[in-house]
């Protein structure tokens, strides 16, 4: 967006970052948690020799760490490229 600067007679360029909403990474993140504990559950009871208990609660925080991570960095890694994109398709209208 470009804007008029009244004192200096200039224009002003004003770079808007693209994120998405808190509701939609809440429910990105939901889903991906529940997912990571099915997964982490599945692993646990398919790997389990004596203490099942313990197998299981450990493959379902290395499952939720991962896989939130990777959500994580992803959709930080979106939110950055669409503002980019939308920046360069600005500049070049110009």
């Amino acid at each position: 967006m470009t804007t008029m600067d009244l004192q200096n007679s200039s224009y002003i360029t004003i770079i808007l970052d693209m994120i998405f909403s808190k509701k939609f990474k809440f429910i990105v993140y939901i889903i991906v948690i529940l997912l990571s504990i099915y997964i982490g559950y599945i692993l646990g009871i398919t790997f389990c020799s004596v203490n099942c208990q313990l197998t299981i609660l450990l493959n379902i925080s290395i499952t939720i760490f991962v896989m939130v991570g990777g959500v994580f960095t992803l959709v930080r890694l979106s939110e950055k490229s669409i503002t980019e994109w939308n920046n360069d398709n600005y500049y070049e209208k110009d």
